[in-house]
């Protein structure tokens, strides 16, 4: 009776260990950042796995889209995703494995390793929303021993939000002629109506900031004519200025929807300057006045 347990207890160790201990053998870990261009995103990947006859490396994605964490709606099809091994290009998907490396300089010692280096990339977008992206893979290593070992990676990078503005009409310019001086009820408008040109990658809010725009000779108010594009709600009512205050333009989402190239929402709101003397008994100076403006785009 005791030969026989030692016989069961010797084939159990032949048979066992290797399956039960897979996942010590196999990890992935990242390279340094992801390059995050305009159309395409690269994450480098080091593989560590058994080097044990003849290594076979497969990888799947575990999800069907590259999901924005913070707006699930942006989700990226997991068909633009592919992994680069030797110059060679593979698509991956969540339906099946893909071979993409064959080792075979191993021998049968289990406690050897090997390494090799392997990029992920998101191919054929366009500009992304601000937020954090991820998607789980799993990485799988089929030996010539009928063995699998396999280890699970998140494939993650960050969009940093991203605001600007332009515009292309220059300052406000208003000319004053003698009626309109000492005339209370004339209100004198800008003669090039200003236009600003909103880019955004997340929700944000336009202000006007007049924190330095110094002493004024009379009163000067702003109103929006117009807007166009991904804009909720602006400033509408002619609204007189004063210094050192902040006044609310507008507000917004993303210009930036979805995940194809050419994805950008022309967002743009073009705003009215004017001046009126309040004193009838006081005379303006001729000349230029530079009274700086500061517009201020910022996350909602």
């Amino acid at each position: 009776m005791k030969k026989i347990i030692h016989f069961i207890l010797l084939i159990s160790m032949i048979i066992t260990p290797l399956s039960a201990r897979a996942d010590m053998f196999m990890r992935a870990e990242q390279l340094g950042m992801p390059v995050i261009t305009y159309s395409s995103v690269t994450s480098g990947v080091n593989l560590i796995y058994p080097q044990i006859g003849i290594s076979r490396l497969f990888a799947t994605a575990l999800e069907p889209y590259i999901t924005n964490n913070e707006y699930s709606n942006i989700r990226i099809p997991v068909s633009k995703l592919f992994l680069i091994c030797d110059g060679q290009s593979y698509q991956l998907s969540n339906t099946g494995m893909q071979l993409f490396y064959i080792d075979s300089l191993g021998d049968i010692d289990f406690t050897r390793t090997a390494q090799k280096n392997i990029s992920l990339r998101i191919e054929n977008i366009g500009e992304l929303p601000a937020g954090t992206y991820t998607i789980p893979l799993k990485f799988v290593n089929r030996t010539s021993l009928i063995q699998e070992y396999e280890c699970d990676f998140v494939f993650t990078f960050v969009i940093e939000e991203k605001q600007s503005i332009s515009s292309f009409s220059g300052d406000p310019y208003i000319v004053l002629s003698e009626d309109d001086v000492f005339n209370k009820q004339i209100s004198v408008k800008n003669k090039n109506d200003i236009r600003l040109d909103l880019t955004s990658n997340t929700n944000w809010a336009l202000w006007l900031d007049t924190s330095n725009i110094g002493i004024l000779d009379g009163e000067y108010s702003f109103q929006i004519k117009s807007y166009t594009g991904n804009i909720a709600s602006c400033e509408q009512n002619l609204t007189n200025i004063l210094p050192n205050k902040r006044y609310l333009l507008a507000k917004g989402g993303s210009t930036i929807k979805g995940f194809e190239q050419g994805n950008n929402i022309p967002t743009s709101l073009v705003i009215e300057y004017s001046f009126r003397n309040t004193d009838k008994d006081r005379y303006i100076k001729e000349g230029v006045r530079q009274n700086p403006l500061i517009y201020i785009m910022e996350r909602e």
